[in-house]
């Protein structure tokens, strides 16, 4: 997803946090599934093709998007947060003893990354971020960043 700075446009927080959750949306319409090879002839070559994880994208994104917010938490969120991100350290624990398999560890990350992006929605909502309140930059700037590249 690009975006082109035009004169007089500023990117704030909130335009940042809108462009996140407009790519969470967009990574939740794909089927999830796990990444593969694939073979394709052409000519007198093969050629191979990766297609990425998309469990593995979402959970980025959702697991960076509360990088970007956890500045802003309230008690509640640091908290639920706090749960979350010990069981993903407990799961990356149980992939390194191979008590579990990489498709397994996937798939239990992206549970709990949706657990994760659940509570962000409620925090979002506690906050009242959609009437636009809380979470404005407080020392925005206007900065004349015309044909500046931000994505």
């Amino acid at each position: 997803m690009e975006h082109v700075m035009k004169q007089k446009e500023k990117l704030s927080f909130k335009i940042i946090v809108f462009t996140v959750l407009n790519k969470i949306l967009e990574l939740s319409s794909e089927e999830f599934k796990k990444g593969y090879w694939e073979e394709k002839i052409k000519g007198n070559y093969t050629e191979k093709v990766y297609h990425s994880d998309s469990r593995k994208k979402i959970s980025q994104v959702i697991e960076f998007f509360s990088f970007l917010l956890q500045p802003k938490y309230d008690e509640d969120m640091k908290k639920k947060s706090k749960i979350i991100k010990e069981k993903v350290v407990e799961l990356k624990k149980k992939l390194e003893k191979k008590e579990i398999n990489s498709n397994t560890f996937r798939s239990k990350k992206l549970d709990l990354m949706k657990e994760l992006f659940e509570e962000l929605n409620y925090y979002l909502e506690r906050i009242h971020y959609l009437k636009g309140e809380v979470l404005v930059d407080s020392e925005e700037k206007d900065y004349d960043n015309e044909g500046v590249d931000v994505a």
